[in-house]
């Protein structure tokens, strides 16, 4: 195998190469880090309210109270530190507007707040940039030669940003807003590059060239690796999958995705996206370092982001410093028994350094779970409280809870600084694997994840490495695991880790090349085999080449297989999830759309034999766990200082909950302080610590919404 061989079958899911030329300089603002992120909105532009037919017969007044002092006194006096006011959608900025903007500017400086602009910049305003358009080309183009669109909004046609001029506008529409409007931060809507596969994904000639370029330079000098790659060394000539404007079945894979040509596709796509995000945020950079970026591309949990919109949150989260989140996903209860929550988005933006935004848009019965679930997940930041009266929800509905809460955090919010998650459980989603598997991988992922919340386990989701804490590793049938990441799983155990394995992990290599044996055999039970037709045998007597089929012993599905691996263990289980009881993704023209259904919001059908396989490989013990009614979910956290920890309760059960258990380690014969604070009151603040063989055991007497436990060292008697 040559070395570049080597290299492009076992690497992260970004090359690396294509960025370099844009060295990282850009550090997080401090105040991001430090501050609260409690925000209101204010950010379409009035052009663009009465162009889409919703506008106010009293519009030029209303915009006006959105740049007046009163405005700004009514944010700051709810407790929000950030307004977000409209400046340029779609590359359109009204001149007669940048005065207002100023006056904006100077006022929030004048009374402590901070200001952000809007600007979106994915899509153009064609009726008002015609001339612009009659005579340069930086439209996005479908496989059918269609210019994409903004759904019904007809005038707003989507730009593609291979085309150097529509990279340059952004910059521009980003120096006016530093320099001209001098704002704190930058909140980038739709900051997505190439379109949703199925529906507007850009294939334009730009495109084309751009990704004929990228495999020339990935494989273009090596002839032999070239071959292995695509069969024939023919790179000039290789076209985008999915250009042919299919009408008979999806134009992207449906399941696994094989085929080399759309493998590359996903891998240029998070590419091109990582550099963009890249150049924008340097640019902002050289501009006004302590310009934050607020960046809006979805933070997907349940399908495949890479292959549909190529999204990879590592690396585009690099680059900005929150992720904005529009699912459906607020905490509650369904009718039906579903726990929801973003526990999944929040975990995976903090792997990508990021805070995540929420919107506090909800009903008032459901505002105190909201903004408790948020503070919990999110470091103390809820984001989004709401909007400017003529826009949408108006931020001062339902203020006084809103106030309250935003006046209990400022006064403990040192308990919000120095945080750390705990994680004793990481489940791997690792991006390139990821990036080629199948639904089926992502439902596992999920359901799994959905009992770490249930049963409230300190876990994470590892989309690069996992945490170093972390002491169970859970590989949600990840077919293309390559061999980089296979010996690490195995380094892992043999260094007394625990592995849940699930599925054909590691049946294929990087490139999706289906493997003689499992890649993990070395930690497997001698009793797993490949699927039956998969799974070969070497033999000698036939030459060196040679193959022979051996149909592996077939597996109930169910069984979990136990396995001591020296000082490690491992749990190996063929299947967790039924492929036919997974929603079907495709409308009747074949186009696609995220999964917002609440389907594997669930434990797994084997929700008992996988607790007892996961307790065992932790050897039945966690840092951290918490005994409540089902609806309560915690999260945990190591403080700034040594033994220091906290659990954050929410209760979305809408009912007092009694007696809620938290068991902790402790250290010798002594029981260490612990406090509790909640924005519910002093009846909520009860608990009593007592020891037991396990460590201690701390009793919560009464937790109404949200509560947090602290342990915490104690200087001179004092906290």
């Amino acid at each position: 195998m040559s070395k570049k061989k080597h290299i492009l079958c076992n690497t992260e899911l970004i090359d690396e190469q294509f960025l370099a030329d844009l060295p990282k300089r850009r550090k997080r603002p401090d105040w991001i880090l430090k501050e609260p992120l409690a925000s209101v909105g204010a950010w379409e532009p009035l052009f663009h309210r009465r162009r889409t037919g919703d506008s106010w017969v009293d519009d030029e007044k209303f915009y006006a109270y959105e740049h007046s002092e009163r405005f700004v006194r009514s944010i700051k006096e709810i407790g929000a530190n950030l307004l977000i006011t409209a400046f340029a959608k779609n590359h359109y900025i009204d001149e007669r507007e940048i005065p207002l903007k100023k006056q904006l500017s100077g006022l929030c400086r004048k009374h402590g707040l901070r200001l952000g602009t809007y600007i979106r910049a994915d899509e153009i305003y064609a009726e008002v940039f015609g001339d612009l358009l009659s005579r340069e080309d930086i439209l996005s183009a479908q496989a059918d030669g269609r210019v994409p669109v903004h759904t019904s909004q007809e005038w707003r046609k989507c730009n593609c940003f291979h085309k150097p001029l529509s990279r340059e506008l952004f910059k521009a529409d980003i120096r006016r807003a530093i320099v001209d409007v001098g704002v704190d931060a930058l909140h980038l809507d739709g900051f997505e590059f190439g379109g949703f596969e199925t529906r507007g994904a850009c294939r334009c000639a730009a495109c084309r060239q751009d990704f004929r370029e990228f495999l020339v330079r990935r494989y273009g000098n090596d002839p032999e690796l070239c071959r292995r790659r695509f069969g024939h060394t023919c790179i000039e000539a290789i076209e985008p999958p999915g250009s042919a404007a299919l009408l008979a079945m999806p134009s992207v894979p449906t399941g696994l995705v094989s085929d080399p040509v759309w493998q590359e596709w996903i891998i240029f796509r998070c590419t091109w996206t990582a550099r963009i995000a890249r150049e924008m945020s340097e640019y902002a950079y050289d501009l006004n370092p302590d310009v934050a970026i607020l960046a809006n591309n979805g933070v997907v949990v349940g399908t495949n982001g890479a292959l549909y919109a190529g999204l990879d949150l590592i690396s585009f989260g690099g680059s900005v410093d929150a992720l904005i989140n529009e699912d459906p996903s607020h905490p509650r209860l369904t009718a039906d028994g579903h726990v929801i929550q973003r526990a999944r988005q929040h975990k995976m933006a903090h792997e990508a350094g990021c805070w995540l935004w929420n919107y506090m848009d909800v009903r008032e019965s459901d505002l105190k779970e909201s903004l408790a679930h948020a503070s919990a997940l999110n470091q103390g930041r809820v984001a989004c409280l709401g909007f400017t009266f003529g826009l949408y929800g108006d931020f001062r509905h339902a203020a006084p809870v809103k106030k309250a809460f935003l006046s209990w955090q400022k006064t403990n919010w040192k308990e919000f600084q120095g945080l750390q998650e705990i994680a004793d459980v990481a489940v791997w989603r690792d991006r390139r694997a990821m990036a080629f598997a199948p639904l089926v991988s992502y439902a596992t992922a999920m359901q799994v994840e959905q009992l770490l919340i249930e049963d409230r386990i300190p876990f994470a989701v590892s989309q690069g490495a996992w945490p170093a804490d972390a002491r169970v590793v859970v590989v949600p049938d990840l077919a293309c695991l390559d061999d980089r990441a296979c010996e690490k799983l195995v380094g892992f155990v043999r260094n007394g880790g625990g592995a849940l394995i699930v599925g054909e992990t590691s049946a294929r290599d990087g490139w999706g090349r289906r493997r003689t044996d499992f890649a993990l055999r070395p930690i497997l039970p001698a009793e797993t085999g490949l699927p039956a037709g998969v799974g070969f045998r070497y033999d000698d007597a036939l030459g060196d080449a040679v193959f022979l089929p051996e149909p592996a012993e077939p597996q109930d599905p169910g069984v979990f297989h136990f396995h001591q691996v020296g000082k490690g263990r491992v749990v190996y289980v063929k299947s967790l999830v039924d492929p036919a009881s997974q929603p079907v993704m495709f409308n009747p023209d074949w186009t696609a759309e995220w999964p917002y259904d609440t389907t594997n919001w669930r434990v797994p059908q084997q929700a008992d034999e996988l607790r007892r396989a996961l307790d065992w490989l932790a050897g039945n013990h966690y840092t951290l766990r918490v005994e409540s009614s089902r609806g309560v979910i915690a999260n945990y956290y190591r403080g700034p200082g040594k033994n220091d920890w906290s659990v954050h309760l929410v209760n979305m059960t809408h009912k007092p909950v009694f007696d809620t258990v938290i068991r902790a380690e402790r250290e010798g014969n002594i029981l260490p302080r612990v406090r509790v604070i909640s924005p519910d009151g002093p009846d909520c603040c009860t608990a009593e610590t007592t020891a037991d063989r396990r460590g201690m055991r701390i009793t919560l007497a009464r937790l109404e919404t949200y509560a947090v436990i602290l342990q915490r060292k104690a200087v001179d008697g004092r906290w």
